[in-house]
């Protein structure tokens, strides 16, 4: 009996003992649950597409560079951030500028609390290697200022070569690089320079051919997040917390993700929640499901989207009037409704330039209206030497007009367009077939000529015109191996004999916003008249946001006037710590 009181007596007690364990255990899991809060890791996820190594790469002056557009803005800070609707620049790197009295230097203080992630400070020697670097890539910055001079450590000041309105936004807005990664180019550079030698010489060319190879595998960071070439994959990026920066402690996030991909690749993840903003353009019914599932969308002015160019190396594209006739079939109000209906609307003129941007910088009483007109049509193809023949257009040679158009068959709005101009084209006699093909390959077709018809961009979300012209004119046209095929000199009955590349350089040239209007309207006139390219519609898109669902946004709307490809507004709204999680 004893034997078995005492066998209870354990039991009793192994239990009291078990029990004690169980409490203390639990109490330590509260703790440490209570602890796990207070460290939880947050998340702000979006998304780009970028090549992946070998592709791409770490050296942000060149091709396939894993810089990620706008993303790029949270590990390598520009000098200021942009607000549209007020038209300044909002010290980020900088502390603050000015334009001498004789307008021939810009004086820059910089913040001197700013630390590189490797340990370095950052000083005026890292903005000196930054635009360095830029003269020997032959970034257009340069035909604006002379040099860079760096005057102390927190001071440097640019000569101003060109005068122009636009100088603060080529020198402000630019990610600056560290001179522990790109010094060695830069020092390089100067020594060329200082030799007398330019970009003509063999000696420069050797370089540029040396950088460009140029693999650094470090991407230094003086932003609140920095990029560990360890920590992109094929499917993502991680932007880890950098704790060295000045912003460390105003911004909200612990890592950024950018998602890899287009819009069938990101879809999966905006239905799972685990995106909260992203600039891609989903189907309307996509649209509809997400805004079911939580997430709100921020809509944007219409200011750029896609245009058709013509390869005008190619007969009878070489011609004008079979370039305006064209122009005069495409139905661009029907393929705007089409493309993404309540995104995309077809555009109202035929500049170059967005719709908004247009009425702002030109006369539109002078401009021609290629409103469809199968008469008019007609009538500058038979000019141009075709005819008619069982419902076909046929060259003076005998052989059927037969065109295709290029356009990505990712990209939904691109490849349904493209698909409608076709059938518009091949309804008036005009046999178009639509030609699917890979983004990554869209602007090399170009660049090569070797494409009919391609959709690509025009207009702007940056506030000069210059920067409407510079894709399609200059970099898909004057600067690529073949590209448009179209001369920068053309004889026009509206304004006579023009040198777009001079205007070009001329449209940013002074402080007097008048005169430079006087130059963009003789080259919206010229683009008008010849039609280098067709702008189709302009996206009013609706960028997708998590705002309510898994993020607070703030309450600043005026940043959503900002571009948000060129002047993102998620990236400032976390810069400045205005953007953060739903606790």
């Amino acid at each position: 009996m004893k034997s078995s009181v005492r066998f209870g007596r354990k039991i009793l007690t192994l239990l009291v003992l078990v029990t004690l364990v169980l409490l203390v255990s639990a109490c330590s899991d509260r703790d440490d649950s209570s602890e796990l809060k207070t460290q939880k890791v947050t998340e702000f996820a979006g998304g780009w597409p970028y090549a992946t190594v070998p592709t791409g790469h770490f050296n942000m002056f060149v091709a396939n560079a894993i810089e990620l557009k706008f993303y790029r803005e949270l590990h390598q800070l520009p000098l200021a951030t942009y607000k549209a609707s007020s038209d300044e620049y909002m010290p980020m790197l900088a502390e603050s500028w000015e334009l001498s009295d004789d307008n021939q230097q810009i004086n820059i203080k910089l913040r001197d609390d700013a630390t590189w992630q490797t340990g370095e400070k950052f000083t005026s020697q890292d903005v000196w290697t930054t635009f360095m670097t830029y003269k020997l890539v032959g970034n257009p910055v340069w035909n604006y200022i002379e040099n860079v001079e760096v005057i102390n450590d927190t001071e440097v000041s640019f000569s101003i070569k060109e005068e122009t309105t636009m100088i603060y936004r080529y020198i402000l807005r630019k990610p600056i690089v560290d001179y522990k990664t790109y010094g060695t180019y830069a020092d390089q550079v100067n020594e060329l320079l200082n030799e007398g030698k330019d970009e003509t010489s063999e000696e420069w060319k050797a370089l540029v051919g040396e950088f460009n190879n140029f693999r650094p595998d470090v991407v230094n960071a003086t932003g609140p997040y920095y990029l560990d070439p360890s920590n992109v994959s094929q499917s993502h990026v991680e932007l880890i917390k950098n704790d060295k920066s000045f912003l460390a402690d105003t911004v909200n996030f612990e890592k950024v993700l950018v998602y890899n991909g287009d819009v069938p690749d990101l879809t999966p993840l905006v239905l799972n929640k685990r995106i909260d903003y992203l600039t891609h353009q989903f189907p309307p019914a996509s649209m509809e499901t997400f805004k079911n599932a939580g997430y709100g969308t921020i809509e944007l002015q219409g200011v750029d989207g896609l245009a058709v160019y013509f390869n005008s190396a190619k007969k009878p594209l070489d011609q004008v009037e079979v370039r305006q006739a064209i122009a005069h079939v495409i139905d661009r109000a029907s393929v705007g409704e089409l493309a993404l209906p309540g995104i995309t609307k077809g555009t109202e003129y035929v500049t170059g330039l967005g719709d908004l941007m247009t009425e702002t910088w030109v006369d539109t009483s002078k401009l021609i209206d290629y409103s469809v007109d199968f008469d008019k049509a007609t009538e500058l193809l038979q000019s141009a030497g075709l005819t008619k023949t069982n419902g076909k257009w046929v060259l003076e040679d005998g052989t059927s007009l037969k065109l295709t158009i290029q356009a990505p068959s990712t990209w939904t709005d691109a490849a349904t367009a493209a698909m409608e101009v076709a059938q518009q084209l091949t309804a008036f006699g005009i046999e178009t077939s639509f030609d699917g093909i890979d983004a990554l390959v869209r602007q090399t077709n170009i660049n090569d000529g070797n494409f009919d018809l391609a959709l690509s961009f025009f207009g702007t979300g940056q506030p000069h015109p210059f920067f409407a012209y510079e894709t399609p004119l200059l970099m898909s046209n004057l600067n690529a191996p073949k590209g448009m095929g179209y001369s920068m000199t053309q004889q026009t009955e509206s304004v006579g004999h023009v040198d777009l590349a001079e205007l070009l350089n001329q449209s940013t040239q002074g402080w007097d916003d008048e005169k430079q209007k006087m130059v963009v309207e003789k080259i919206a006139y010229t683009v008008n008249e010849t039609v280098p390219y067709l702008p189709i519609y302009s996206k009013w898109a609706q960028n997708i946001s998590s705002e309510g669902l898994r993020t607070d946004w703030g309450s600043d709307e005026d940043l959503y006037l900002n571009s948000a490809g060129d002047d993102n507004f998620a990236v400032i709204k976390i810069l400045t710590g205005e953007l953060k999680p739903i606790e």
